[in-house]
C-alpha cells in the first residue's frame, strides 16, 4: 500500500500556537525512558500518527478556554488533571504541542484539521519513582476519558452561550473579525454544541470510571448502533468501565479483548478508532454504506510498530533489587498456582496445524467469568445487549432485525473494513498481513478458509503477565489495587482506595493510591466496581507465599 500523504497536510497548519508550549518543555523535569524496542522517532509517531477520529476542529481546541474561563483548555497543565500526559518536545505531527494520543486527522473541512485521539491517550503510561518519572510505552494510561470529554462538551456550550466567551473565541480564530464571519462562525458552533452536548449525554457513564478506566465496549456499540446507524433504541447506558489493558504481546496473541473475542488486528484498532470519534456511514443512500473515516495505513503502521513493542523490564538501578532467592520460590509457586491461565514466557504456542497458514500465537488463559467470581457487571452487560439492525446493517448481519451485541459489532466492523480494502486495492497477501493471519483451515478439502471463532461468550481473558507491575489497579474492573491484594481474601482487599497518583508500589506491585488532591475516590461497594473474585489457589497463600510471587513477577 502506498503511504498517505498525512505528513504534508499536516506541515501545511499554522505553527503560531506552538510557541507558548516549547517553554513548558524547557522546564518539564526529564523522563527516563526504558528500553522497549522503540526508537525515539517511532514512539513520537504513535504518540502522534492520527487514526481517524476527529472529535473537534484543532482550530476551535485551540482558541477555547476551560468551562469556568480560567485559562485555555489547551494549556497542558490543565490537561494533565484528566491524566493526559505531555508531550516531550516539538514534533511535526503535533504542531501545538498537545499531549501524547491527541493527533491531528488530515482530512479536509470547512472548519479545518480535525483533533481526534489515538491508542496512545489510553496506552501510554508514565509512573513515578521518588518523584522520577518513567516512560512505559504501550502501558495501561491514567486517562480519565469519560470526564475529559464531558468538561470538553462544557467547554464548547459555555463559549456558544457566553456572549463574552464567544467573543474571545472568535477573536483567536478570526484574523480580520467582520460581522458576516463571526455570524458564520456561530452558525457552525452552534451546529457543533448540539452535536457535541447530545454525544456527551450518550457517552455519560453512570457508574463513575475515575483514572485509567472506560466502558469502551459499550462506547463503541453506541457509537456505530446509536449515532451512526441513527436508532435510538439501540443506546444503553455507559455503567461497566474496564481498566486499559497493556498492548505489548498483543499482535503475538490469539484473541484479545477482556472478553477475548478479538482476533484481528486491523479490526481491533479499526474498532477502537470508531468508538473515540471515527465516524462510518451506516445510513441513508446505499452508495455511501460502509464509508468511514478510518485511516488504513496509519493503522497497518501503528501495528507494525507495537508488534515490536516490548515489554518493560524491571530495572533494578531505577526500581530496587530484586531477592533472586524469593523469586525462585515465586516461580514454583506461580508454576503450581497462576501459570494454568497466566502464560508465562517460554509462552505456551497455539497449534499451527489449525491455522491456515501455520502460523502459532501466544496461548491466552480463559475463565468462566460465572466461575471466578469477579464483579459480573461488565459480562453481564455485554451478553444482555442486543442490537436492532438497519437496512445498511441487517445485509452483514445475515438479514437479522435483532442480534447480539458482540455479533453486530464483529460483523459491521468487518463490513467496513471490507469497503476501506476495496477502495485501497489492497492485495490477498496484504489483507492476510492486515487481518494478522488469524484464519483457520477449510471445513472441507477445497473449501474457504475459517475465520477465528470465540471458544465461548463467558470467558474473561487472562493475559500473560509481563510488565504486571506498571498495570494497577487489577482485575478487569480495576478494582483491586494492589498485587499483594489480588493474592489476599477478600476481606483483605481495600475496600475504598484512590486512583490517579502515579508513584509505583515497588513492594505489594501496583501504585501508591492513598486520597490526595485531584484523585478519584474508587468505592468498590457500587456494583461493577466490586473487588470480589480470582481468589486462586482456594485454599488461599500466606504472606510469604504472596511476596514470593510479587518478587517473581518482577522478573519477566
Amino acid at each position: 500500500m502506498t503511504r498517505s500523504p498525512f505528513r504534508a497536510i499536516l506541515a501545511s497548519v499554522v505553527m503560531t500556537v506552538t510557541a507558548p508550549f516549547a517553554a513548558a518543555w524547557a522546564q518539564s523535569s526529564p523522563v527516563k525512558f526504558l528500553d522497549q524496542g522503540w526508537s525515539k522517532e517511532t514512539r513520537e509517531l504513535y504518540y502522534f500518527t492520527p487514526q481517524g477520529s476527529r472529535m473537534v476542529p484543532y482550530a476551535w481546541f485551540m482558541a477555547l478556554e476551560q468551562p469556568d474561563g480560567a485559562g485555555m483548555f489547551a494549556d497542558s497543565a490543565y490537561l494533565q488533571r484528566f491524566g493526559l500526559i505531555p508531550a516531550d518536545g516539538p514534533h511535526p505531527l503535533n504542531p501545538g504541542g498537545l499531549p501524547i494520543g491527541l493527533a491531528l486527522d488530515p482530512a479536509p473541512s470547512v472548519t479545518g484539521p480535525d483533533l481526534g485521539l489515538t491508542c496512545a491517550a489510553c496506552h501510554t503510561a508514565n509512573v513515578t519513582v521518588e518523584g522520577q518519572r518513567i516512560r512505559i510505552d504501550g502501558g495501561a494510561a491514567n486517562f480519565d476519558f469519560d470526564s475529559f470529554y464531558a468538561v470538553l462538551a462544557d467547554a464548547i456550550t459555555r463559549t456558544f452561550f457566553d456572549e463574552a466567551a464567544f467573543e474571545k473565541f472568535a477573536g483567536r480564530l478570526l484574523v480580520n473579525p467582520t460581522p458576516t464571519g463571526a455570524a458564520e462562525l456561530r452558525l457552525q458552533l452552534a451546529d457543533f454544541q448540539s452535536r457535541i452536548a447530545g454525544e456527551a449525554v450518550i457517552r455519560r457513564p453512570t457508574l463513575q470510571s475515575g483514572f485509567g478506566r472506560v466502558d469502551a465496549m459499550t462506547q463503541i456499540v453506541n457509537a456505530l448502533a446509536v449515532l451512526d446507524q441513527g436508532t435510538p433504541h439501540n443506546l444503553r447506558s455507559v455503567s461497566a468501565p474496564t481498566s486499559y489493558p497493556s498492548l505489548w504481546l498483543a499482535p503475538h496473541l490469539e484473541f484479545v479483548q477482556w472478553t477475548p473475542i478479538g482476533s484481528s488486528p486491523i479490526a481491533r484498532n479499526a474498532g477502537e478508532v470508531l468508538g473515540v470519534f471515527g465516524t462510518s456511514t451506516l445510513s441513508g443512500d446505499p452508495s455511501g454504506w460502509y464509508a468511514s473515516s478510518v485511516l488504513l495505513n496509519e493503522l497497518e503502521a501503528v501495528e507494525s510498530w507495537i508488534e515490536g513493542l516490548q515489554p518493560p523490564k524491571w530495572d533494578e538501578a531505577l526500581f530496587g533489587p530484586i531477592d533472586r532467592d524469593l523469586a525462585a520460590s515465586g516461580a514454583e509457586l506461580y508454576r503450581q498456582h497462576c501459570l494454568g491461565c497466566h502464560n508465562a514466557p517460554p509462552y505456551r504456542r497455539t497449534d499451527p496445524e489449525k491455522n491456515f497458514f501455520k502460523k502459532t500465537f501466544i496461548e491466552i488463559g480463559r475463565v468462566d467469568y460465572r466461575e471466578i467470581g469477579t464483579d459480573p457487571a461488565y459480562m453481564n452487560s455485554f451478553l444482555a445487549r442486543m442490537v436492532r439492525t438497519g437496512p445498511a446493517t441487517a445485509p452483514v448481519n445475515d438479514g437479522a432485525a435483532v442480534l447480539p451485541a458482540g455479533n453486530y459489532l464483529l460483523n459491521t466492523t468487518e463490513a467496513i473494513l471490507v469497503r476501506l480494502i476495496r477502495e485501497a486495492n489492497v492485495s490477498e497477501e496484504q489483507q492476510a498481513a492486515l487481518f494478522g493471519f488469524r484464519l483457520r483451515p477449510p471445513v472441507t478439502p477445497g473449501g474457504l478458509p475459517q475465520p477465528y471463532e470465540p471458544s465461548s461468550p463467558f470467558d474473561l481473558k487472562a493475559s500473560p503477565l509481563p510488565g504486571i507491575w506498571t498495570s494497577g489497579p487489577y482485575l478487569h474492573n480495576g478494582s483491586v489495587a494492589t498485587v499483594h491484594e489480588l493474592l489476599s481474601p477478600v476481606e483483605e482487599r481495600r475496600a475504598v482506595f484512590w486512583t490517579g497518583g502515579r508513584e509505583l508500589d515497588r513492594e505489594r506491585l501496583g501504585f501508591v493510591s492513598e486520597d490526595a488532591p485531584g484523585r478519584f475516590r474508587f468505592d468498590t461497594s457500587l456494583p461493577g466496581n466490586h473487588r470480589t473474585g480470582h481468589l486462586y489457589p482456594p485454599q488461599g497463600l500466606s504472606p510469604d507465599e504472596r511476596n514470593a510471587i510479587i518478587e517473581f513477577l518482577k522478573t519477566f
